[in-house]
């Protein structure tokens, strides 16, 4: 008990860091996913990661005597829908593109978060955010457009890209209930929610439609909820001591963790346009994340 507090207070002292940490273990999670035959359903991965992550999670919460159920349990409960919604989506993409354009198309949300927050938590929509939004709708078409999958040899169905984007704004609405989560609830609480929601709601179909993995697999799936858990530790609570704007801009680094990997393990390429494209969106990121203004 005394050693977990004592690491929480050491955690909540490294401030951005905890973001470069939390982009570091999602961008090592992705590569755990991408690593996996397609034979494994994408349910079924998210139902191992919410099952070890919530084992772990309930151990800390069991250690610290906290009430697991929380007090907002309705936005709990909504999180964790969220959340599950989102993982499934950002798995298939990772599944079905490559793993460097598939980031950068989650890394859409916090341009959605901004949009969000005018529409339910009264901020103001400036011209600034009207302005990211198109910036970063310009550099989303630069990295996507046919000329620029041709040249390095990549097919994308439309499908694949719908559901990106789903999962782009289905972790924007997490964002936005973690940060009001984070006010009234203990950060395990939170956490609890998200792999707790996802066990209950896959369980069945996962009993219906069970593949067995062979040991590989199981390595890799046990790397996705290693990975998972520790990402979304560092983020609660980097998200918990950090503006959403300084937030959001440090986790833009996924998209370069990301591209590394798919470059080093995927033989992805990376040309002018993925990079100017990459740059239009984070600068799309920055604009949509500073200088909010709220309504009087």
């Amino acid at each position: 008990m005394i050693y977990i507090e004592e690491l929480e207070k050491k955690l909540n002292s490294l401030n951005k860091f905890n973001l470069v940490f939390a982009s570091f273990f999602f961008s090592l999670m992705t590569l755990c996913v991408k690593n996996i035959d397609k034979r494994i359903p994408i349910y079924e991965l998210v139902f191992f990661r919410s099952l070890l992550s919530l084992m772990i999670t309930l151990f800390i919460i069991n250690l610290k005597n906290i009430n697991p159920l929380g007090n907002n349990r309705p936005l709990l409960i909504l999180r964790g829908v969220l959340g599950t919604l989102a993982l499934i989506c950002i798995f298939y993409a990772i599944r079905n593109m490559p793993l460097s354009i598939s980031t950068v198309v989650q890394y859409t949300y916090p341009i959605f978060i901004s949009i969000f927050a005018g529409i339910f938590i009264n901020e103001k929509i400036t011209r600034n955010l009207v302005f990211a939004l198109i910036i970063g709708w310009i550099g989303i078409l630069v990295i996507l457009n046919p000329a620029q999958l041709s040249n390095i040899n990549v097919e994308i169905k439309n499908i694949s890209i719908v559901v990106a984007f789903l999962g782009s704004i289905c972790t924007a609405l997490a964002y936005v209930t973690v940060k009001k989560l984070s006010f009234t609830e203990d950060v395990y609480v939170i956490i609890e929610y998200f792999p707790l929601v996802s066990f209950i709601t896959l369980l069945p179909i996962v009993l219906i439609n069970w593949v067995t993995p062979n040991w590989n697999e199981i390595v890799w799936i046990f790397g996705i909820g290693l990975f998972t858990q520790l990402g979304q530790t560092f983020l609660t609570i980097g998200l918990k001591n950090l503006p959403a704007s300084e937030a959001s801009t440090i986790n833009y680094l996924q998209v370069l963790f990301g591209s590394i990997w798919g470059i080093l393990f995927f033989s992805e390429i990376i040309n002018i346009n993925f990079l100017l494209g990459a740059l239009f969106v984070l600068l799309g990121t920055i604009i949509s994340t500073t200088k909010i203004i709220k309504k009087t």
